[in-house]
């Protein structure tokens, strides 16, 4: 007769079983059962013949092993949900900490757990799961969110005005819950574009890491009037300090398992923030005007993406504040330079910067006859996954992205003008 589990832990080491027997034990009348495997091929077996809710993995020092038994995880049973199980004397000296635990979220691992086990982590991992239906199947899992970040090669383009405004619009809708991350965050912006008070920030989440799961975030965020929440950046830039790219990308992946959309405004730098949150976006929004000094910063941003492994097939350039006037370079000189179609134009209008100083989003207005209202709308709708019902979801890239070397040359980030990004 097969042992039937709820837990599966796949680890060489049978200290462990004591471990966690002493932390499910804490449950009380919720211990759920629990199975040790020390092959994989047993572990895909169980997945087959039995109703598992959480698989826990210890972390081997090649973290490609991991990665690898995730995604066959995932191939087999899509449902149970996989953690990480984080060995006590950590990782080798010649692998990079931070980069293994983004490659391991990147291809589904949702949370980390050191030893020895405690009953707090499993009690939080296994109350987010799903419970199984009186059938005894396990109910239909949510779809992952949407990711997509807004990136620009300067500030003062309007990056965040965009992204502010493609949240709000979307959320307005009411279809979609949308989460807006203020990922620049050494000076965001997003809460004074919404006229926003928050009480907690990013900061917060990273003081308080160890519990951080997909209600933390939700209880973290504020909220604005449109329905759009807002995980708002640290108050200064000692505060941002806190903030490290492993972090990002443990709240992109949380964030993404409870909202549909998911928009990650960057700070104009390409440091490792910046790299983990295109890491795991579905799309990046270039923003860019039609002035030849920041066209020409434009068109290094483009190339570094394709240098750190970002494809083109993923990236969308948005020509804002666009002017018809003398001296000023047309869409198709920007394409020109560019050698790449401008996918979203949203011309000037004055209203947008009176709404910005307000706190009050132009997305919150109806203003039918706008060329920037009719812009905006089509870049949510683009923003959400909506604007060809017919193309599918984009994949993320099998191979995580590679920060660029830089001594190569000149990063395309630098500014002499130390401009706010609204």
């Amino acid at each position: 007769m097969s042992i039937t589990a709820s837990v599966l832990i796949l680890s060489t080491d049978d200290k462990i079983v004591e471990e966690a027997k002493l932390a499910f034990d804490g449950l009380g009348d919720n211990t759920p059962r629990f199975r040790l495997v020390k092959q994989s091929s047993h572990l895909f077996e169980a997945l087959r013949t039995q109703s598992i809710s959480l698989v826990l993995i210890e972390f081997s020092a090649d973290a490609k092993e991991l990665t690898g038994v995730v995604n066959q995880i995932r191939s087999a049973s899509p449902q149970p949900r996989v953690a990480a199980i984080l060995r006590p004397e950590g990782f080798p000296e010649n692998v990079n900490e931070s980069a293994a635990l983004i490659d391991a979220m990147r291809c589904g691992v949702c949370d980390f757990l050191r030893r020895p086990l405690s009953t707090a982590d499993l009690s939080r991992l296994i109350s987010q799961h799903p419970t199984s239906n009186a059938g005894g199947s396990s109910s239909t899992s949510k779809p992952l969110g949407r990711v997509v970040s807004f990136i620009s090669n300067k500030g003062g383009v309007g990056k965040s005005t965009l992204s502010t405004n493609a949240a709000v619009a979307i959320a307005r809708r009411g279809k979609q819950s949308v989460l807006l991350i203020d990922g620049s965050i050494q000076m965001g912006v997003a809460a004074a574009l919404l006229d926003l008070r928050p009480s907690a920030t990013l900061t917060d989440l990273a003081r308080e890491s160890d519990r951080l799961d997909p209600t933390m975030i939700r209880q973290t965020a504020a909220v604005h009037s449109s329905g759009l929440h807002l995980l708002a950046a640290p108050a200064d830039a000692v505060e941002a300090m806190e903030i490290d790219d492993l972090l990002i990308a443990r709240i992109i992946t949380l964030a993404r398992q409870t909202y549909d959309v998911v928009i990650v405004d960057t700070f104009p730098m390409f440091d490792q923030v910046v790299i983990a949150a295109l890491d795991l976006s579905d799309r990046v929004y270039v923003v860019l005007e039609n002035v030849l000094p920041t066209l020409l910063g434009g068109v290094k941003l483009l190339s570094v993406l394709e240098r750190i492994g970002y494809p083109a097939e993923r990236q969308s350039v948005i020509l804002n504040r666009q002017q018809r006037v003398t001296g000023s370079l047309s869409v198709d000189d920007v394409a020109d330079r560019l050698q790449r179609d401008i996918d979203h134009v949203l011309p000037f209008d004055k209203k947008v910067m009176a709404a910005a100083n307000c706190g009050v989003p132009i997305a919150m207005a109806t203003i039918r006859f706008s060329g920037f209202s009719r812009a905006l709308e089509e870049l949510a709708s683009d923003v959400a996954g909506q604007l060809d019902s017919t193309e599918s979801r984009v994949v993320l890239n099998e191979q995580p992205l590679v920060a660029p070397d830089p001594v190569a040359d000149e990063s395309p980030f630098s500014s002499s003008t130390g401009e706010i990004d609204r």
